[in-house]
């Protein structure tokens, strides 16, 4: 009877509950109070009378605590999922209910099917990291091939140009001045060319960076992009720190990238760029006083749009590090990054 009882659903419990103390409570309670009037009075039927209400009360809240446990039950199992426990799963064992049982079941159901979801996209989010990472390798492979093509050869041929034109400029005769003044336009074209190349070469891969280290880098960068363009920039940089290459690399593209979103559109007049080790990891900060931007609505822009910030975000990303882009219109930009030792 018991055991049955147990399974009824929620609403039986408690209509047949109420039930039985209304029904108990106006037929007992009402020859009580008759037979107590004629015997003893007044005061000892009130007395009844008040005992029948607690009991009545005692009564269904036992009842209704009973019907309510797997209401519980399931509660603290939904308390623990929005606390962001997706492991969690519903005691059904322990409710009684029915059609709780089936919401239980239902429940453990869905968590299950989201637990295999969450496996499935973080698979596929380390997969698509290690394939960005082995794509951003190949473009900077790619970059130091073409950097060493350009030094060795095109370099090297303006080079020979030059020396050319050189002696050029002194087998000529002085009574040709039309020929010497299109030599020496040759000339400086050619050591302009010679120096654009040279630039060029440094973006695709510094030679600093291999040969003194990620802070020579920034510093040389930072000086010859932000300065010469009126950027007035405080430096902070953990000199005669190396990290591994990839990390070096990595941080100095970021950096790269901050300072040429100040040049182009940030129109600041200061710049400050830190750099530092802790036992946590490397960080790295770029901060600019300049125009800014709505981070809400930089999200919503096409990707072509935000490529470049994107491209910041997922080099951190694929070392295991943050990145944390903080801006808003006329209050400057900051871009933090933080690469964890274990991944130096």
């Amino acid at each position: 009877m018991f055991r049955r009882w147990q399974h009824l659903p929620i609403l039986y419990k408690v209509l047949g509950g109420n039930a039985a103390v209304i029904i108990v409570g106006a037929i007992g309670g009402t020859y009580l109070t008759q037979r107590l009037l004629q015997a003893s009075g007044v005061d000892l039927a009130l007395f009844f009378a008040t005992a029948g209400i607690v009991l009545s009360i005692l009564i269904n809240w036992f009842i209704l605590r009973s019907a309510l446990h797997s209401i519980d039950v399931l509660q603290q199992t939904v308390e623990q999922i929005d606390r962001g426990d997706t492991t969690v799963r519903a005691a059904v064992a322990e409710i009684d209910d029915p059609q709780l049982q089936h919401f239980a079941q239902s429940l453990n159901t869905m968590l299950g099917r989201l637990a295999a979801h969450t496996r499935m996209i973080q698979a596929h989010r380390e997969q698509l990291r290690r394939l960005s990472g082995q794509v951003l390798s190949a473009q900077e492979d790619e970059r130091r091939r073409i950097a060493r093509e350009l030094h060795d050869d095109t370099s090297g041929s303006l080079a020979r140009v030059l020396l050319n034109l050189d002696m050029c400029s002194t087998l000529l005769p002085l009574d040709q001045p039309s020929i010497n003044a299109k030599l020496r336009e040759t000339h400086l074209l050619c050591e302009l060319t010679l120096d654009n190349i040279r630039k060029m070469i440094f973006d695709l891969r510094p030679t600093l960076l291999d040969d003194l280290g990620l802070a020579a880098a920034i510093r040389w960068y930072a000086k010859n992009n932000l300065e010469a363009n009126g950027v007035q920039t405080q430096l902070e940089l953990a000199n005669g720190l190396r990290a591994p290459s990839m990390v070096e690399t990595a941080l100095f593209r970021i950096a790269q990238e901050a300072i040429n979103n100040i040049v182009r559109h940030a129109n600041a007049r200061h710049a400050d760029i830190q750099l530092s080790q802790t036992a946590r990891g490397w960080i790295l900060m770029v901060c600019d006083d300049g125009r800014g931007f709505d981070t809400a609505a930089w999200q919503e822009t096409p990707a072509e749009q935000r490529w470049g910030l994107f491209g910041v975000r997922e080099r951190a990303e694929v070392l295991g590090g943050h990145c944390t882009i903080n801006s808003s219109p006329g209050q400057g930009t900051t871009i933090r990054i933080e690469i964890p030792t274990e991944k130096t």
